[in-house]
């Protein structure tokens, strides 16, 4: 489960609070077409500012963070934290996503509160995985050390770039709103530190992280 909230919200007007609202929806619809299945339900928002989503595949949750980060940056109103919660789910509605039960709604709303002011990713998993779970809540401040930095441009050209089919530079350069150079894309990821993060979510999803959190593995496959 993945729950997050709009920062400083209060500061916007209500006609660029609903614009941002459907940004995060229009890009959670996005995401949806990278793999079928790849979510449960729908985005969900609650208490006006905070929202919600479920992942099928655990392994995919750090990129589509990224990824709606991202939107959200390059789309020049907001920015948004969020937590991960890597754990089991017992009782899914299908209907609305918040209504479900489990672990790992637990972990995402218990990282999301105790999220700080110096970082605005955390990755929890239960303590029971030993040192990972230590290292999981790393992971997601070094990433968030990097984005915080993003521009506008830099977050749209980084949020092409996570597709997951891996686009081509000047493939990445002739899909944006304003076409670009190749060039113009190559300085943008070096001066947005993609590779840094890219090495992140690329070892995350080479984690099986069903015998992870079952215990029979304790730390991700290199």
């Amino acid at each position: 489960a993945m729950t997050g909230y709009i920062v400083k919200s209060t500061s916007l007007k209500g006609s660029d609070f609903d614009d941002l609202r459907t940004e995060l929806l229009n890009a959670v619809d996005d995401v949806k077409r990278w793999k079928k299945g790849i979510m449960h339900g729908k985005a969900e928002f609650f208490r006006s500012d905070a929202w919600q989503i479920l992942i099928s595949d655990p392994a995919m949750a750090l990129r589509i963070g990224v990824y709606l980060r991202s939107r959200l940056i390059s789309f020049g109103k907001a920015d948004t934290r969020f937590s991960i919660g890597l754990g089991t789910v017992e009782n899914l509605s299908r209907g609305r996503v918040s209504l479900s039960t489990g672990e790992a709604f637990i972990l995402s709303g218990r990282g999301l509160d105790d999220l700080t002011q110096y970082s605005r990713i955390t990755i929890e998993c239960p303590k029971s995985v030993g040192p990972l779970a230590e290292w999981l809540a790393v992971v997601g401040q070094l990433c968030d050390s990097l984005i915080s930095d993003w521009t506008r441009r830099q977050a749209e050209i980084v949020a092409r770039a996570l597709d997951p089919k891996e686009l081509k530079q000047e493939e990445i350069a002739e899909s944006l709103s304003s076409a670009v150079s190749r060039q113009a894309v190559t300085k943008a990821l070096d001066s947005a530190n993609w590779v840094a993060v890219r090495a992140a979510i690329r070892v995350f999803e080479k984690t099986d992280w069903s015998l992870v959190l079952s215990g029979k593995r304790s730390a991700p496959e290199t």
